[in-house]
């Protein structure tokens, strides 16, 4: 009888022993981080759809037990990217937009930012916005309908829908006394598109400066600009968010998907190549950099305990392709949740 209440002791000890209790653990793989430290791992343990740890395989095993554990089989995982300068059609129906979210999600793409969205786009975005698995940042042009659209709806229309701010043009200048109040009472952000405004930037900065720093000012279009605005531009650290074949680079920058082919990895090879970048930086640009941006930093764009379980199994590796071509998303996770898989 004592033998069995010693067993009976001994299981029950090794039940504990077992580890803490997660909801997943995804080992076998070779997680990228693009944390600060440039920390990397081989398992993560996910827990309420955040991530409880990350490190060597053995350890995470040992420390945690959960109700599934999925063998990656040695595949690359990293933060679910942004593109922070997405294109969208002039067709806005919900087939075009279904497949222009499988474009992206194929990419391991969650985020995705559009800008100078006008009235009419808007509201096709919105009436769309409970069938999405992308998560949108808009900047509307201040017209006179968006304006009043955002004065009557709060910033984040759902949890996938945001409206992100303003984009400011050259014609739209005269507006601008306007568009700074309400992003300031609002904290929306202000974008420029430079190759329109670029004329009237000091103006522009002018009405800026007095305002917070944290509302994360951007420019954008930068392929004509010059020397004299670059250096007004530094000077108020505003954020730059680059285009294909635009190589001045700030320490923290973004940049989206070629217009032509909406290939994310085919415009980072020209940001690797043209500015000869370590392809780590790179990647924080589409994903910590740029969420970021979005004022989500704390929340995700990196991998680290804390931050949600948003984060992406590619089929091929990005860190030993130097053609980064033909790399896809095996399977995508939102708050460890699947959102998408190629099978």
């Amino acid at each position: 009888m004592k033998i069995i209440k010693i067993l009976f002791i001994a299981l029950l000890l090794s039940n504990c022993m077992k580890g803490k209790k997660v909801d997943k653990i995804f080992h076998n793989a070779n997680i990228i981080t693009l944390s600060d430290n440039n920390k990397f791992g081989e398992a993560i343990a996910i827990k309420n759809g955040k991530i409880k740890e990350i490190g060597p395989e053995r350890q995470i095993l040992n420390k945690y037990r959960a109700d599934e554990t999925i063998d990656v089989g040695g595949k690359e995982i990293l933060p679910t990217f942004t593109d922070c300068a997405a294109h969208l059609d002039s067709s806005l129906n919900n087939n075009y937009l279904s497949k222009f979210e499988l474009n992206y999600l194929q990419q391991g793409i969650t985020k995705i930012h559009v800008h100078n969205i006008n009235y009419s786009q808007l509201l096709k975005l919105d009436k769309f916005k409970n069938k999405m698995e992308l998560e949108w940042y808009i900047n509307v042009e201040p017209s006179k309908e968006n304006i009043e659209f955002i004065r009557k709806n709060k910033q984040q229309l759902n949890s996938n829908f945001h409206i992100q701010g303003f984009t400011i043009t050259n014609q739209n200048l005269f507006q601008i006394n306007e568009i700074v109040v309400i992003s300031k009472n609002k904290h929306l952000q202000i974008g420029i598109d430079l190759n329109l405004a670029q004329q009237n930037i000091s103006s522009i900065l002018k009405l800026l400066q007095d305002y917070n720093q944290d509302h994360r000012w951007f420019v954008f279009n930068l392929s004509k600009i010059n020397k004299s605005t670059f250096e007004q531009i530094q000077k108020q650290n505003l954020f730059f968010c680059h285009k294909e074949g635009e190589t001045k680079l700030n320490s923290m920058y973004c940049f989206g998907s070629n217009i032509d082919n909406f290939s994310i990895y085919k415009q980072l090879k020209t940001f690797v190549t043209k500015n000869n970048l370590e392809y780590i930086k790179s990647l924080k640009s589409i994903s910590n950099w740029a969420s970021y941006l979005s004022f989500s930093e704390n929340i995700n764009g990196s991998l680290s305990k804390g931050k949600d379980a948003n984060f992406t199994i590619l089929e091929t590796p990005i860190s030993t392709n130097p053609t980064l071509e033909n790399i896809y998303s095996n399977s995508t996770y939102i708050k460890g949740k699947k959102i998408y898989s190629m099978e």
